[in-house]
């Protein structure tokens, strides 16, 4: 039976197969790269707050614990947003008619989150 193929094809097969894995491979490696990124992340996207915080003057200068505001620190894996209750148990008490918590106080008589 004939051959249907020389025998110098032989080698460019190989060539070829080892290319396609190889470059299978790097697809592969790259769409990870790329979806792990803080591009498509978003990790250092500031965020415009609606109310202004400071962790450095609550926890820092008051010695506010962390866990007073975010309770499920400790079982989840991430910290989270507390509720607007929490901040009210302060602030119903201090600054109480302080501008920029007029969002906390809205959020509080609407039982509302804040966006």
């Amino acid at each position: 039976m004939p051959q249907l193929f020389p025998k110098r094809a032989n080698p460019l097969i190989r060539w070829a197969i080892v290319l396609v894995v190889l470059g299978i491979g790097g697809i592969g490696y790259v769409t990870y790269a790329v979806w792990r990124s803080p591009y498509m992340t978003r990790q250092r996207v500031t965020v415009d707050q609606p109310v202004p915080f400071s962790h450095e003057h609550h926890v820092g200068e008051l010695g506010i614990d962390c866990r007073y505001c975010h309770t499920g620190v400790e079982t989840s894996s991430s910290a989270g947003v507390p509720p607007t209750d929490t901040c009210m148990t302060c602030h119903s008490q201090l600054y109480t008619d302080a501008a920029m918590l007029e969002p906390v106080r809205r959020s509080q008589r609407l039982n509302r989150p804040i966006e």
